[in-house]
């Protein structure tokens, strides 16, 4: 309750401070209100998206801006791609094709320990495009990992259990930030883009930006695995179990094939927006209304299965990085602490390592990735444009570098993985992952700035 009421106070204080060029007395409101959710959700005070939307009321309530400005992203196609995402990733679990998947998958690779390590690293990469909720990824295929681990005779919280699911955590977990479509985190930073560059972010120009950083963080990762928890003794399963559960899932059912259909059309759309020019959000919906018309899920589901709480917050953040133009805050940052910034930008791989850091340290602070995600770029996103960057590449930065689980409270979507593995590790287990994959990520970067800068992105 202190920290409420310091909030409020810190808000009023805010507020009535003389506004700085070129702010003036509705920016300054603006920036006490958002400073004031900040703090309650440092200490989560009330429930994040209750947070951000009394925010976003409050900028109409005091005539900040209009209503229908307050609240204009719950219209913009970045929500709705996210409504639809979600639905689609509800529909793919409903169906159980995602289990499907991931058994024919594992039936390809050898029954040791660094064969089903690496079964867990194809799974990954072969759902990540296709659903874009990483929760439920993580949620459906480490009891698989677990399931393994049994039949292979590790005891849990081995190593050997530990490895697996290291391994199915940085694969349906971690690699999220190579395809555009395999989180709504990536959504989310194409909606605080600036509105002259976000359309120009699609599919295929997302692969272009990603692709190094995936390689290097597949390839080290999969070695960070396999040195960090190698089984003392050698371990085999019985290669008809995965057979044999594939044999219970019996023949490909109706809802399965409807949704292999829908979502390999909304993919191939997705990945070819720029010949059509239909919107990835139009995709998401139709995607989402035909599965609702084939009635892979019902009604009861869409109400309780899909996380409208992550889409209020998600909706009242977008909302938030739109008000910065308008108030002119963008400009003020720039202004205020570009002199500052401004010399570390210059030199694009000392800022990515002190930017990594900085991210690792304040993560204990900072609970909310999407929280994290949004403070840092719409600051850094004006000084970006300033410098000649692209806003993409330090927005991209900070995407990668909030995934970190050194303790369980920073993220959700171990927390997720965590708990549906049914004891398989400790939270310990699996720090020196998150910090392993903390390094790795730094290097993945900078190696992708010969990349960038071929693109015309950094100067």
């Amino acid at each position: 309750m202190a920290a409420g009421l310091a909030g409020l106070v810190l808000a009023i204080v805010i507020a009535r401070s003389t506004p700085p060029e070129p702010l003036n007395l509705n920016s300054m409101i603006f920036l006490g209100t958002f400073a004031c959710a900040v703090l309650w959700w440092l200490v989560e005070l009330i429930p994040d998206y209750a947070t951000c939307l009394l925010m976003c009321a409050s900028w109409a309530v005091l005539k900040v801006v209009p209503f229908s400005t307050a609240f204009a992203a719950f219209g913009g196609e970045t929500f709705w791609l996210l409504v639809g995402a979600l639905g689609i990733g509800l529909g793919v679990a409903e169906s159980g094709l995602l289990d499907r998947m991931a058994l024919k998958i594992m039936s390809l690779f050898p029954v040791g320990f660094r064969g089903m390590t690496s079964a867990m690293y194809a799974v990954g990469m072969v759902i990540n495009p296709l659903i874009p909720s990483v929760t439920a990824k993580v949620s459906i295929t480490a009891p698989f990992a677990k399931a393994i681990g049994d039949k292979m005779g590790f005891a849990d919280e081995s190593e050997g259990m530990g490895g697996l699911f290291a391994a199915m955590f940085m694969s349906a977990g971690v690699l999220y930030p190579i395809f555009l479509s395999a989180s709504l985190f990536n959504y989310v930073l194409v909606g605080l883009m600036p509105k002259e560059v976000a359309p120009g972010i699609t599919w295929m120009s997302w692969l272009g930006v990603s692709w190094v950083w995936g390689l290097v963080v597949i390839g080290l990762g999969y070695m960070a695995v396999q040195t960090l928890y190698r089984p003392k003794e050698t371990r085999t399963m019985d290669p008809g179990f995965v057979t044999a559960e594939l044999a219970k899932l019996g023949g490909l059912s109706r809802k399965e094939k409807i949704v292999a259909v829908i979502l390999a059309a909304a993919l191939g759309m997705w990945i070819t927006e720029r010949l059509h020019g239909i919107s990835a959000a139009q995709v998401a919906v139709i995607a989402l209304v035909l599965m609702l018309a084939a009635n892979i899920f019902d009604r009861a589901a869409f109400r309780s299965k899909i996380g409208w709480d992550s889409i209020c917050f998600i909706g009242g953040i977008l909302n938030l990085a739109a008000l910065f133009p308008i108030l002119k805050i963008d400009r003020w940052i720039g202004t205020a602490i570009g002199p500052y910034l401004q010399p570390l930008m210059s030199n694009i791989y000392l800022f990515i390592v002190v930017l990594c850091l900085l991210l690792l340290a304040i993560r204990f602070i900072l609970v909310s990735q999407a929280a994290s995600l949004t403070l840092f770029i719409v600051l850094l996103a004006p000084l970006a444009t300033a410098l000649h960057i692209h806003p993409l590449i330090p927005a991209f930065v900070v995407l990668t570098s909030i995934n970190l689980w050194n303790a369980p409270y920073q993220n959700t979507t171990f927390l997720a993985a965590f708990y549906a593995s049914g004891g398989m590790v400790r939270h310990s287990q699996t720090i020196k992952m998150s910090l392993a994959y903390a390094a790795i990520n730094i290097l993945a970067l900078l190696a992708s700035v010969p990349l960038w800068r071929m693109m015309g992105m950094l100067p």
